[in-house]
């Protein structure tokens, strides 16, 4: 792998809890992994509370972490820090049997298409003797035309057809579009979930699968993805890239604050 950048991450959550929960069971996917365009280096989880960590790698490959808090606590944060040495433009090859793409070819939970979506591909669609990449291309930059940024107007529950409907959202709003289209297009895609330089947040954008090779594309910004990109994890849709699952005893409410940082070295 070329190296194109190095950059420094540290990603951090903080949970509070307005009384004291308890027997806090969790599951983080928050740990960037390495791969044909990203080597990850010196990555450490801080806890606090501390507790033993055990890991995992779920269906789709990512790498996960969980454990239990048993005692009383009222606050919970997790820091991921870490070293990422990126290659820009470039793309993985997939290993992936092409009969176990399946779940990337279908619709899923925010990604089925209604009539706003379906006669957007009517007119939009892939054209006579456009290959696969070409057309993913080509939307990737229509959607950013047609799409109009704005947080606060949907949701993490909102679906591709509902965003697509007012032609306004967030970075998931429209990987979730892209992924609707490419899919009726019979195109294996995948949701992204990651860090980029220069924002506080995490993003989301879309990986598509063509000549057994996965490319990352990015219809927010209107760009491929290259070396100031940090993937943390992919599935079909927000629903496999959720970062904190968990359970705890109590009755209080919650509130959750992220900060993400990526600089280069």
């Amino acid at each position: 792998m070329q190296i194109d950048r190095t950059l420094r991450f540290c990603y951090r959550m903080s949970l509070g809890f307005s009384e004291p929960v308890q027997k806090h069971q969790f599951a983080l996917r928050m740990i960037p992994q390495s791969d044909m365009r990203q080597q990850i280096v010196d990555c450490k989880v801080v806890l606090e509370p501390a507790c033993a960590l055990k890991e995992g790698v779920d269906s789709f490959g990512n790498r996960y972490v969980y454990g239990e808090i048993v005692h009383p606590h009222s606050a919970f944060c997790v820091e991921v820090r870490g070293t990422a040495r990126t290659a820009g433009g470039i793309a993985v090859l997939c290993e992936i049997p092409v009969m176990s793409l399946a779940p990337y070819r279908f619709a899923s939970q925010y990604t089925r298409a209604g009539d706003a979506l379906k006669a957007y591909y009517g007119q939009n669609g892939q054209r006579a003797g456009e290959d696969d990449y070409a057309f993913a291309a080509r939307l990737n930059h229509q959607i950013y035309q047609d799409m109009v940024y704005k947080q606060g107007v949907t949701d993490i529950h909102t679906t591709a057809e509902e965003a697509f409907s007012d032609r306004r959202g967030v970075c998931q709003d429209y990987a979730h579009i892209m992924l609707a289209l490419c899919r009726m297009a019979d195109i294996p895609s995948r949701y992204v979930v990651g860090m980029i330089e220069g924002e506080g947040y995490s993003h989301a954008w879309v990986e598509i699968c063509a000549d057994q090779r996965w490319y990352g594309m990015d219809p927010t910004n209107d760009k491929m993805t290259d070396g100031t990109y940090i993937k943390i994890s992919h599935g079909r849709d927000y629903q496999d890239c959720i970062v904190n699952r968990g359970t705890f005893r109590g009755t209080g409410t919650q509130t959750q604050q992220v900060s993400i940082v990526v600089s280069e070295e």
